[in-house]
């Protein structure tokens, strides 16, 4: 009789859908591998994540698995992509920093004014050489 594993009652959606790929072997996936995908990217949904990797990879792409279960590596550096985006995309949609020069000048009307003024400066000195 072979031993089952731990986990292999409660194989997590997205390893099922990682499973898809020719590359990746879901019984290299062990406990703490999967423990570690769940804790360190919570921020993210790694569902869709996972269909997206399939989909990338799936086509002429080839993932490298040089190595038995090196598939794993790829697709953690495919998580701490997707985080990063998501980090950098929260930190575009916040407001400006109190202490920059973007919040304090804000486009005033002072602002446009000499905007304008210097403009029309450049205007006049290049239209005056011709």
């Amino acid at each position: 009789m072979v031993q089952r594993r731990i986990w292999e009652d409660e194989i997590p959606e997205w390893l099922n859908i990682l499973n898809r790929l020719n590359e990746v072997n879901a019984e290299d996936a062990d406990i703490h591998f999967i423990k570690d995908i769940e804790e360190d990217y919570k921020e993210i949904l790694i569902v869709d994540e996972a269909k997206k990797f399939v989909y990338y990879w799936s086509g002429k792409r080839k993932l490298k698995t040089n190595r038995k279960g090196s598939w794993k590596l790829g697709w953690k550096n495919w998580l701490n992509k997707a985080l990063r985006q998501k980090k950098y995309y929260e930190r575009s949609k916040e407001e400006p920093r109190k202490n920059s020069i973007s919040s304090e000048y804000k486009r005033s009307k002072e602002y446009l004014e000499e905007f304008k003024r210097k403009k029309a400066e450049r205007d006049r000195r290049r239209y005056q050489d011709d």
